[in-house]
């Protein structure tokens, strides 16, 4: 039993990273769009550009199936990660 609940941690933690990865890379690009626009005129195409830019967006986030049960573990990972991370940062009022 010990060896299952082993493998499922590192099936959650994959499906996390992955997750996290695409949403890393998803940052990198933008960031590097927006460090590419500012040697152009930013009247030029500016519409069409940043319309195309939220169509990548949405196509990437269509791609993700979920109702795959490890997106969902994924998740409900980051999900409770960043709850304790935000029940870390407030301030404590037993003292």
């Amino acid at each position: 039993m010990k060896a299952e609940e082993g493998n499922n941690e590192t099936d959650e933690h994959k499906a996390a990273t992955t997750i996290q990865a695409g949403f890393k890379g998803y940052k990198v690009r933008k960031e590097i769009k927006k460090q590419g626009s500012g040697d152009k005129d930013s009247a030029e195409g500016s519409p069409e550009k940043k319309a195309a830019d939220e169509q990548t967006v949405a196509d990437e986030i269509a791609d993700i199936d979920l109702n795959d049960p490890e997106v969902e573990k994924a998740a409900i990972k980051i999900q409770d990660t960043f709850r304790g991370y935000k029940k870390r940062r407030e301030p404590n009022d037993d003292k």
